[in-house]
């Protein structure tokens, strides 16, 4: 009886094993590359309404650029670049796909730019798969303002995101997607979707599909090598339908009307 007490426990054990396998297998699978593909930050889209209120209201140039890494989903830092060409000054807005923590446009994905010209009056971009909007709003804020006072020096202004501060805007988004915060901004970026899809319509869909070559070069090296399954951006297709949430290792939250889901290791 003993020995058979015995068989059936190692038959027990072997039975859970084998059947603990196709899970464990799951969750190492992670998300799979089309589930990645399909997110708004994986595309290089971003809430362009919300980057220009953020603009409005920054009251410096990293206030603004710690605000658009927490409207933008996608892995890569949005790094900052202002300059100014004679009487125009130029904000420009730049996913850093290589991850040096500094502009290279020979690899790196332009997603907007702010144009300030010799009027009082602003011209805002999307550029590559956003390059459908564009839109054109007054004087007044103080970001360019500050912007055009320092512009009087005989030197005029530059502003680029310094390396230095990779690691630690890395570390605010962290904080900031682990809150209910991010979901809240996450449910009005796919509004914001939603809207431009039907306010720009063919215009909206052919600029989702001018994806630039950076970014298509960005995407073929992450699925090759395997890194998509790594993301932490969100599971939410372009057109904002899917709005289900989870996070692994906790955080995260709910907020008007859906949620999201967060790619990333599934356990």
């Amino acid at each position: 009886m003993a020995k058979r007490r015995i068989r059936l426990g190692t038959a027990l054990s072997l039975g859970g094993l084998v059947a603990a396998a196709p899970l464990a297998a799951a969750c190492a699978t992670g998300p799979s590359y089309e589930d990645w593909a399909a997110t708004d930050g994986a595309a290089g889209s971003i809430n362009l309404d919300e980057v220009q209120a953020a603009f409005k209201d920054s009251k410096s140039a990293t206030d603004f650029e710690r605000r658009v890494n927490e409207i933008y989903e996608g892995d890569g830092l949005v790094i900052i670049r202002a300059s100014q060409d004679g009487n125009t000054l130029t904000l420009e807005g730049w996913e850093d796909l290589n991850g040096n923590n500094d502009i290279d446009e020979a690899q790196d994905d332009q997603l907007f730019s702010i144009v300030k010209g010799t009027n009082d009056e602003y011209d805002m971009r999307g550029h590559n798969t956003n390059g459908y909007y564009r839109s054109q709003f007054g004087a007044g804020n103080f970001l360019m303002t500050y912007m055009l006072i320092s512009a009087m020096s005989p030197r005029g202004y530059y502003y680029s995101t310094p390396i230095g501060r990779g690691a630690e805007m890395r570390t605010q988004r962290t904080r900031y997607r682990q809150s209910s915060s991010y979901g809240r901004q996450v449910q009005r970026n796919s509004n914001f979707s939603r809207k431009q899809a039907s306010f720009a319509g063919s215009r909206y869909q052919q600029a989702k599909s001018n994806v630039s070559s950076n970014r298509r070069t960005y995407q073929s090296a992450r699925r090759t090598t395997g890194t998509f399954k790594n993301s932490n951006s969100v599971t939410r297709a372009r057109s904002g339908s899917t709005r289900s949430f989870s996070r692994s290792g906790g955080g995260g939250g709910r907020g008007g009307g859906g949620g999201m889901k967060v790619l990333g290791p599934r356990f």
